[in-house]
């Protein structure tokens, strides 16, 4: 019984063993990190920075729309008299400077990529 034992330890851990190296050599093939979002090939700096141009512009517009509804919430009158919408105005103006702080970010991505 006891050489069983052994034997059933012996090859549960060259089985742990060898499935360790396994993982570890899938983990060194895996590509690496790139600079570019979109695409693992390496793209022109000039086609990289309009794309963040773009997404500089669609942010802008997410940040006016926000806008334009914390506006809308100020205007709106309460189901109940004693309500406001105050805090969803609040919650959208948190969200319209949210998406201009990261408008103005791919702003300064595109530009460095454009030099």
């Amino acid at each position: 019984m006891n050489r069983r034992m052994s034997t059933l330890v012996c090859v549960s851990a060259l089985s742990l063993l060898g499935f360790g190296s396994v993982v570890v050599a899938q983990q060194e093939h895996k590509p690496g990190m790139h600079m570019h979002k979109t695409e693992l090939a390496h793209r022109p700096d000039q086609e990289a920075a309009a794309e963040y141009k773009s997404e500089a512009t669609q942010l802008r517009e997410k940040a006016q729309l926000h806008r334009g509804m914390a506006e809308q919430y100020r205007k709106k009158m309460p189901h109940k008299s004693s309500g406001s919408y105050e805090s969803v105005a609040k919650h959208c103006d948190k969200l319209a400077n949210s998406y201009e702080d990261a408008a103005k970010e791919a702003d300064e991505v595109a530009s460095e990529l454009s030099k």
